[in-house]
């Protein structure tokens, strides 16, 4: 019900010989709702604003296992992939795992950072969002042992000759008595395993140049994105 003019008027007189303090109290007495309705609105628009800003679709993703590469080597394993693919930076990402140490760093007795990163890897895996591995000797065992890694023999065919030579296989484990033995209940650890081509050796090329241990790159066999995954193979050995 409308209030008749001589009393709006009436409000409108006692409003303005209020003290500032005064008038934030009563506004925050009578308003409050649809302040904080619209203080919520506002908060949601500009998250909104913001992400349509800020994100950038994955283009691809990778990890780095106990391996580091020279600050000035960096744009070459993101943004220059990412413009190569005549992609914008604004728009696409290479997003980078880095400081996964899926074995112990030297000298460190605490196992929690290794332990950490092999979880993290098994996630990213199981949710698809690790397509590529830039790998030390002993992260590659790991990895290898463990089956991730695509066996490159599916692509052998599309791997032109300065790739193919690059090629180097490990062990992978098919079947183990690992449980039995935690257990108690083997005394002696066995496993079958088969030799299979599953990493590049990519030590000394591109990035990589200068660093005094061995580089492997592996492509994670569930990947979606393998073509992609095999322009990044030949993006940073160039």
């Amino acid at each position: 019900m409308q209030l008749p003019e001589h009393e709006r008027q009436a409000h409108r007189d006692a409003f303005r010989a209020m003290s500032l303090a005064q008038k934030a109290e009563y506004i925050l007495a009578y308003y409050k709702l649809p302040l904080v309705l619209i203080l919520i609105a506002a908060i949601a628009l500009g998250s909104m604003l913001r992400y349509q800003l800020t994100h950038k679709d994955p283009l691809l993703y990778v990890g780095m296992a106990n391996v580091s590469v020279a600050d000035d080597a960096e744009p070459i394993l993101a943004d220059e992939f990412v413009t190569a693919q005549g992609q914008s930076t604004r728009d696409k990402e290479v997003v980078i795992y880095r400081d996964l140490y899926l074995v112990d760093p030297e000298l460190s007795s605490d196992h929690q950072l290794s332990y950490a990163s092999r979880l993290k890897v098994l996630a990213t895996i199981d949710a698809q969002e690790l397509d590529v591995v830039l790998m030390s000797g002993q992260s590659y065992d790991l990895l290898s042992h463990s089956g991730f890694l695509l066996d490159l023999s599916t692509v052998a065919s599309r791997l032109p000759d300065d790739l193919a030579k690059l090629v180097r296989e490990n062990d992978v484990i098919i079947e183990d008595n690992q449980v039995e033995f935690d257990l108690g209940e083997a005394e002696t650890y066995e496993a079958k395993t088969e030799r299979v081509e599953n990493a590049f050796e990519v030590s000394g090329l591109g990035p990589f140049v200068g660093l005094t241990d061995d580089v492997y790159l592996g492509i994670i066999g569930n990947t979606p994105r393998l073509d992609t995954a095999l322009a990044y193979l030949e993006h940073v050995t160039q």
